[in-house]
């Protein structure tokens, strides 16, 4: 069975890692893709606390694309973009053994095996965003806010504070996972809540508390600021809290991550998770209703089952939400899967129930490997896969295909002028990032000369029309219910296709 646990693990990293320019970036994934691009050209990029995220994304993301470039002649590029969050998301399942001796190394080990092979997991590291990122250094920071809280040393406290610094610097929510530890804190506390409230007021815990602020603070100043020479990024990352702005659409009811993880049947086959929360509600019910069986760890264990459902309930309530947000708390309840899980195997004494348990553990994790693979590349950027939001469509490449082959027949190469109208393009800067010559318009000018117009525009839209004796038009795909019609000169497109 072990052998079958480690070929299993070791097929969720080789799915994080394998072919990672095989899907179309993503809107969010071009926008940060933009920024290193224009930080590899020596351009300075502010943080902006209306629509970014932190910083420390980007600024990890150069010695990776560099590595990639230096030692394995990956040019700049989706594949070496993502190296970094396949890593941040192969990470995140290896901390996960910082936690066997609190856990425990069976449930541990158990819910590292779930993870490694979880699609959502897999799937979003193999996205060029922020949230893989985050989940390994929030449960880096878990750890260490818990063993801060058993030893209550200088040592403790700074590195707690270090890593509650540097998720700052990933994105703002780090004030949702501090929120949830607290009420974590709390609720692992018991009946003894008095006696570490007592020292939580006491001047060696106000002192402890004030050194994790500011070990916390020092270190998110430090990318904010650009490394103290840009002091207005750490206003800027207060007044994001006030000023970020969320586009429409995103609004959806409290049950939809719990839709995600049950999951339904599709034309692809069973999606979902529902194992993990089965699992997870007797790692639960240990939390809070054992009494006798491995007293020593109940408290850790309490923690973090406090910890997933102060999470998962914050979550759930805030209105915006994307599908990639859920990992935030998925891990909790895979870890609260592992220890289940194990608390089954030991109450449960019968061979054929525990025959049982071992047939569902496998099935489970044999599965999540094919759905992570369904998902991951056959239905990558399809609209039947549930992680797919607001995905580009696999077409739009045909579009920069095309344009990549006219602007060699066109005398002037990359210099091509190419207008786009609408407000819908993304990621085409990112695709077209080479060319110089790429004009954005809320509409296409009238009085433009660009050999390369592009529309974008939705169902309901109205598109120019062009005079058909100058123009060829081609229809494409950008996104479910987005379009990008492109008008190509017909004496460009006559040198690509010249009558016969």
């Amino acid at each position: 069975m072990l052998v079958v646990l480690g070929l299993l693990v070791w097929a969720g990293f080789y799915l994080r890692f394998i072919d990672l320019g095989q899907k179309p970036m993503h809107t969010d994934e071009a926008v940060n893709g933009l920024m290193i691009h224009q930080m590899l050209a020596g351009e300075s990029v502010a943080f902006d606390p209306d629509h970014y995220h932190g910083p420390l994304l980007r600024y990890l993301s150069i010695p990776v694309v560099w590595v990639a470039d230096t030692f394995f002649d990956v040019d700049f590029s989706e594949q070496s973009l993502r190296w970094l969050t396949a890593l941040a998301g192969s990470l995140a399942v290896v901390s996960i053994f910082l936690y066997r001796n609190y856990l425990g190394r069976d449930a541990s080990f158990i819910a590292l095996v779930f993870a490694a092979v979880s699609p959502p997991l897999i799937y979003y590291s193999r996205y060029f965003i922020h949230e893989s990122l985050f989940l390994v250094f929030s449960l880096i920071f878990l750890i260490l806010l818990w063993r801060f809280w058993e030893e209550k040393s200088w040592k403790s406290a700074i590195w707690a504070g270090v890593f509650a610094g540097l998720l700052h610097a990933v994105r703002e929510t780090v004030v949702l996972v501090l929120l949830a530890a607290a009420v974590g804190l709390l609720v692992s506390f018991g009946r003894d809540w008095r006696h570490h409230l007592k020292w939580l007021i006491s001047k060696e815990g106000v002192s402890r508390v004030g050194v994790f602020f500011v070990s916390g603070l020092a270190v998110s100043v430090l990318f904010y600021s650009v490394f103290f020479t840009y002091f207005e990024g750490v206003l800027d990352s207060v007044l994001t809290f006030f000023s970020y702005k969320t586009e429409e659409g995103h609004e959806k009811p409290w049950y939809y991550y719990l839709g995600l993880i049950i999951g339904e049947k599709s034309r692809i086959g069973y999606l979902g998770q529902v194992w993990v929360l089965l699992f997870a509600l007797a790692g639960c019910w240990q939390a809070f209703f054992e009494k006798t069986r491995e007293i020593q760890r109940l408290p850790f264990l309490r923690f973090i089952a406090a910890y997933t459902l102060a999470s998962t309930v914050i979550y759930s309530f805030i209105s915006y939400k994307t599908p990639w947000l859920m990992i935030n708390f998925l891990v909790g309840w895979i870890f609260l899967a592992g220890a289940g899980w194990v608390y089954l195997w030991a109450r449960l004494q019968s061979h054929l129930i525990r025959g049982f348990l071992v047939v569902i553990l496998l099935g489970a994790l044999v599965h999540s490997v094919r759905q992570s693979w369904l998902l991951g590349f056959r239905f990558s950027s399809d609209s039947r896969n549930p992680f797919v939001y607001s995905h580009t469509s696999a077409d739009m490449i045909n579009l920069v295909d095309r344009i990549e082959i006219l602007s060699k027949l066109n005398l002037d190469g990359k210099l091509i002028r190419i207008d786009i109208g609408g407000t819908e393009y993304w990621p085409l800067p990112w695709y077209l990032r080479d060319y110089p010559r790429v004009g954005y318009w809320p509409e296409l000018p009238s009085d433009s000369s660009a050999p390369i117009q592009i529309v974008s525009f939705s169902g309901d839209q109205t598109v120019p029309e062009f005079d058909e004796d100058k123009f060829i038009s081609e229809l494409r795909g950008l996104r479910e219910g987005v379009f990008l019609l492109m008008f190509i000169e017909k004496g460009l497109w006559d040198r690509q296709f010249p009558d016969e």
